[in-house]
């Protein structure tokens, strides 16, 4: 159980941080898209709020090699959509100087 709350806990540092980034560039950086901006926070929410519940609830508690399959998938998953999260990021602020 620990495992799992740890999961959870990481996602959610992760989309901390990556909200946070978004925000500020948001506020302090002049000629980021607002509307484009938006939408990567919406999907940071989105993200954050999708794989805490598939954390929470694996597929065939009983049999332990589905569970670890199931899990590895999520952290796939997770890490694919860090990642274009943080390509939106990029550019958002591309070109743009603080």
């Amino acid at each position: 159980m620990a495992k799992r709350r740890n999961l959870k806990r990481d996602i959610g540092y992760v989309a901390g941080e990556l909200f946070t980034e978004v925000l500020v560039a948001k506020m302090l950086v002049p000629g980021i898209d607002q509307d484009q901006s938006d939408e990567l926070l919406a999907r940071i929410l989105e993200m954050q709020d999708q794989f805490v519940q598939r954390a929470a609830k694996p597929d065939a508690k009983e049999n332990k090699k589905l569970v670890k399959q199931y899990y590895k998938k999520l952290e796939e998953d997770l890490q694919k959509e860090i990642q274009a999260i943080v390509g939106g990021i990029e550019t958002l602020s591309k070109g743009k100087e603080v």
